[in-house]
């Protein structure tokens, strides 16, 4: 009986329990990455690093946590199609539901930042002062600022584009349903090739599209992925991670998200994409994380906070320290983890004493 029992296959993990905590336990780490992508470059380059200095900045900042935003969408996608049962419904009844949501949980947060971002900069910058006289230029603030592509408070042009494809959803769902194999390749062709005439919107269509086919289709995501060669998963992303450090490796001023070959760079996104979920969903299926539930609720307000103050302790050292490259390793690796103390502090004290308004500004969060 005993020997019966112990060439008992283990039973086969709760696939859905694992993918809700998967993608819970990375909401707080992929916000800090996204810190890390908005540490002001011109700053940094003005300390005139060197090559390698340089390289630990890119590889961070510009390579692996480039993988935050997709993961954001395709997580957003997933979930604004989620329901319990298991039948493939979207009807116009659960799409203006889903959208009355939305109103709370990001409309209200992205018009509410971005005003504050503009009363602020029109208070404390003489050249906003002067712009923002006129309703076209002040209802920009909402959008495309200044001609530009994101809102004032920039950081929410994820939340302006996520809004754009709630908004588009039923496209989406009939173009995905039935397992549409095709459509969502063309998507990722779309974006993988790098058109300009999407620009940052190119992402959003293709991960939010790419999360919506999985729960569209009732598919879960880490079951999906779990039985695929781990270790060659691993070594691809490691080699097209190095690929895409040693094609940027020297320090430059081009634009702040520009690589030199961006297929290589999207090559990366797509296989880094799949191993943060096959590792993590390891580590937590075999207990090595828990989950961090308090962390995780504090990501949006760090989303939200997180720029001036971050560019303002950044350009403060940059005055203070020599330039060197000890002081702008320093520079770099101080700023986030200070903010992200800082704004999870700031978080608690506001859910203490003024939980309503704490709600309001992270969406029920």
């Amino acid at each position: 009986m005993s020997d019966t029992l112990s060439n008992k296959r283990p039973l086969s993990p709760d696939y859905d329990a694992l993918q809700s905590k998967t993608m819970d336990f990375l909401r707080f780490p992929l916000m800090i990455a996204v810190c890390f992508i908005h540490v002001h470059q011109p700053n940094l380059i003005n300390i005139h690093p060197s090559t390698p200095a340089f390289a630990v900045y890119f590889l961070i900042s510009q390579v692996i946590t480039r993988l935050a935003v997709p993961l954001f969408f395709i997580t957003s996608g997933y979930y604004f199609f989620f329901n319990k049962d298991n039948k493939q419904s979207f009807t116009i009844s659960s799409y203006l539901s889903k959208l009355k949501k939305r109103i709370n949980t990001l409309l209200v947060p992205y018009l509410l930042w971005n005003l504050f971002v503009l009363l602020f900069r029109i208070f404390t910058d003489p050249y906003i002062r002067h712009y923002a006289t006129t309703l076209p230029h002040i209802l920009s603030a909402f959008c495309y600022w200044n001609g530009g592509k994101s809102p004032i408070a920039f950081q929410f042009w994820f939340i302006r584009d996520l809004i754009y494809m709630c908004i588009l959803s039923p496209i989406v769902f009939l173009l995905l349903r039935n397992k549409n194999i095709i459509a969502i390749s063309l998507l990722c062709l779309l974006w993988f090739m790098d058109l300009d005439a999407l620009g940052r919107s190119a992402s959003a269509v293709f991960f939010f599209s790419l999360g919506a086919f999985f729960s569209i289709n009732k598919l879960n995501i880490i079951k999906t992925i779990a039985h695929l060669p781990r270790k060659s998963v691993y070594i691809t992303t490691f080699i097209l991670m190095v690929s895409d450090l040693l094609l940027n490796i020297s320090p430059t001023n081009k634009p702040h998200t520009a690589t030199n070959n961006p297929y290589i760079h999207n090559l990366f996104l797509l296989f880094g994409i799949v191993c943060v979920l096959l590792f993590v969903s390891t580590l937590i299926e075999r207990r090595i994380k828990g989950e961090n539930r308090s962390l995780s609720q504090a990501s949006f307000f760090l989303f939200a906070i997180h720029v001036i103050p971050l560019q303002w302790l950044n350009t403060f050292l940059i005055r203070i320290l020599p330039q060197n490259d000890l002081s702008f390793l320093f520079n770099y690796f101080v700023c986030v983890p200070t903010i992200a103390v800082l704004s999870v502090f700031a978080y608690k004290i506001l859910k203490r004493h003024l939980p309503k308004t704490l709600s309001i500004l992270t969406g029920g969060r």
